[in-house]
């Protein structure tokens, strides 16, 4: 595992994202086509209500950037429904992966990849952008946002995704109740008897023992992101309802929603937990925070 000090750097970034696609793990098809169909069921069952969100089918006819495309998943659903697509990410892993994702659906769409801080189009090149739990891992979050407000038209609108400060994730799990059973992940042994009995991840759960004994005390930011995404995730934030309006500060009727309770997050506990009360909880305290905002008319 990397040294935990290398966090903040997009290099870092990168490299962590390389070796992790997003959703990479949901499947094990070996039919590519069948791979890629799986895993996008899988979200879509495990987070409904992102349909509803990105309104994928609202841009039929436009132009649609996302900024972190992954292998595609969400991006299909915009080319599927008639918008002319183009998506960028940090990584090649991702652009490979999305590219075949596109090709073996049929489906048109230019892939690249780059650094969204920096994005290669000119201005005013797009009519929509999206971002989905992108945001949160750059180092300047705002970089991403200007660049958002330079290449969208006037008029344009930006639906993004970042990680929630006031979810039920971040204050009852990582910083109550992670904190208190750190320490019991000092003996070797622990995490596989944790992962048997609370059926978590072993690899992840022998990450954050070595991060204890690498980094007995964390910043907040590095407390932060090696809880989020993994234990060896380099950054990431978290954002309030302000936090959030601010951030976007530069466009007009910025609005937040909260979404997602991850009920695989809380061992026995979520199994209890029916659907519905679970989108009721995700509705006030969710882990995903949807940002909608409009550049205006300038």
């Amino acid at each position: 595992m990397r040294a935990v000090e290398a966090m903040s750097t997009t290099d870092a970034v990168r490299d962590f994202w390389e070796r992790n696609p997003c959703g990479h793990e949901t499947s094990e098809a070996a039919d590519r086509l069948t791979y890629f169909l799986e895993i996008e069921r899988r979200r879509y069952e495990s987070a409904p209500w992102i349909r509803d969100a990105a309104c994928f089918a609202r841009f039929r006819g436009q132009c649609v950037l996302e900024i972190g495309c992954g292998m595609g998943t969400d991006g299909a659903q915009f080319a599927q429904a008639g918008a002319e697509y183009v998506g960028v990410d940090l990584t090649e892993s991702a652009v490979v992966l999305a590219r075949e994702n596109f090709a073996r659906r049929g489906l048109e769409g230019e892939f690249l990849a780059v650094d969204a801080e920096r994005l290669p189009f000119p201005a005013g090149s797009f009519d929509h952008v999206y971002s989905f739990g992108v945001i949160h891992h750059t180092p300047r979050p705002q970089a991403i946002v200007q660049e958002i407000d330079r290449v969208l038209r006037p008029g344009g609108t930006v639906t993004a995704m970042v990680y929630n400060r006031s979810s039920i994730n971040y204050y009852a799990e990582i910083m109550v109740l992670r904190k208190l059973a750190r320490a019991l992940l000092r003996p070797a042994w622990v995490p596989g008897i944790l992962a048997r009995l609370l059926g978590l991840p072993e690899a992840k759960l022998e990450g954050h023992r070595i991060n204890l004994l690498r980094l007995p005390h964390p910043t907040l930011e590095q407390w932060v992101s090696m809880n989020t995404d993994g234990p060896e995730c380099p950054l990431a934030r978290v954002y309030s309802a302000p936090e959030a309006k601010a951030l976007f500060g530069g466009f007009e009727g910025v609005g937040t929603d909260v979404y997602m309770f991850d009920r695989s997050h809380w061992p026995f506990v979520g199994r209890l937990v029916s659907d519905r009360l679970a989108s009721a909880i995700g509705r006030r305290a969710g882990w995903n925070r949807m940002v909608y905002a409009r550049k205006g008319e300038r």
